[in-house]
């Protein structure tokens, strides 16, 4: 094998050698969709220390998983839908220690001071998005994260959730309508 084609950064030959325990062609693979996944587990979790612990257990199977990855092409879907299950994973212990969301109104509401209403008002709405995102369920999260923060197709969210294009429009108009109640019942 010549130099050239050991240095690849093409994602199918960086997949092949990480299979075959390259851990620099794994850290390159990575390198390319680290924040993709970090904004996933970010959304999905709520906060920065969950969300990393999430991608370090997701990172972790994604390395052990490679070497049962039949479809190259289909890396990004596959890695996504470890991050996902890798969140619902820590939401469920989450569950189980009692450790309730963190509420980010007292900090935002410090950091407010005397700036101004609009100010304020812009720092209490995000604070009830945050609340009322925070009381959503892993699933209606992950898809709410999936097409609106990630902008992916309805047909790259089913690849990820491993349900149907039907199924993913139908969950994300439960989604939206669970957000909406939430936000009714946040900002009262």
């Amino acid at each position: 094998m010549t130099a050239a084609i050991e240095g690849s950064n093409d994602p199918v030959d960086l997949i092949d050698r990480a299979r075959r325990g390259d851990a620099d062609a794994f850290a390159q693979l990575i390198a390319s969709r680290e924040r993709t996944m970090g904004r996933l587990a970010m959304a999905i979790l709520g906060n920065a220390t969950d969300a990393d612990d999430a991608l370090q257990e997701a990172l972790t199977s994604i390395w052990l998983g490679l070497p049962g990855l039949r479809d190259a092409d289909r890396f990004g879907v596959w890695a996504d839908r470890i991050v996902v299950n890798a969140c619902r994973l820590a939401l469920r212990r989450r569950v189980r220690a009692r450790v309730r969301l963190a509420d980010f109104a007292l900090a935002d509401e410090e950091q407010a001071d005397d700036r101004g209403s609009a100010f304020d008002e812009r720092l209490v709405r995000r604070a009830a998005v945050d609340r009322a995102f925070g009381r959503l369920d892993a699933n209606d999260r992950a898809i709410l994260a999936l097409h609106h923060l990630e902008g992916r197709p309805l047909a790259e969210i089913a690849g990820v959730l491993e349900i149907p294009v039907g199924t993913v429009k139908s969950r994300l108009h439960t989604a939206r309508s669970a957000l909406e109640r939430a936000m009714t019942s946040e900002l009262g």
